[in-house]
């Protein structure tokens, strides 16, 4: 499969990823909206390297993406705010309570708009795939 293909299926990915996040605002899954901006970030990100014909990482950790393909320093700080929630969205024991009580609307609201900043970000950079 060459670059462009493979960048297209993370980007479509990822889309679907950052609208089902506003649909889980919708009915108050604020975790779960959480950890889908996290995951649409990640597969936007991946679609980048992909974009420039590069290895795309392993790695669920954003900043080292954003890293990787030297995000403005806004953008790059806004994406790191949502590394913890790969893990803190989903697991009890990471952190002191249960995750979905820990999610209030507005931390959701603020995650899946920096979702949308990086898509329009990948959008005026690599356009649409």
């Amino acid at each position: 499969m060459n670059p462009k293909e493979i960048a297209k299926k993370w980007f479509r990915q990822g889309v679907h990823e950052l609208e089902m996040a506003e649909k889980n605002l919708e009915i108050g899954g604020y975790d779960v909206a959480s950890f889908l901006a996290h995951q649409a970030v990640e597969k936007l990100l991946k679609a980048g390297f992909a974009s420039e014909g590069k290895e795309i990482p392993r790695t669920h950790y954003l900043d080292e993406l954003a890293k990787g393909l030297q995000l403005p320093e806004e953008l790059y700080e806004a994406v790191v705010e949502l590394t913890p929630d790969y893990t803190f969205s989903r697991y009890p024991d990471a952190s002191s309570g249960v995750p979905y009580e820990q999610y209030t609307e507005q931390m959701a609201r603020e995650k899946v708009e920096i979702a949308k900043r990086v898509l329009s970000y990948f959008e005026a950079r690599w356009g649409r795939p």
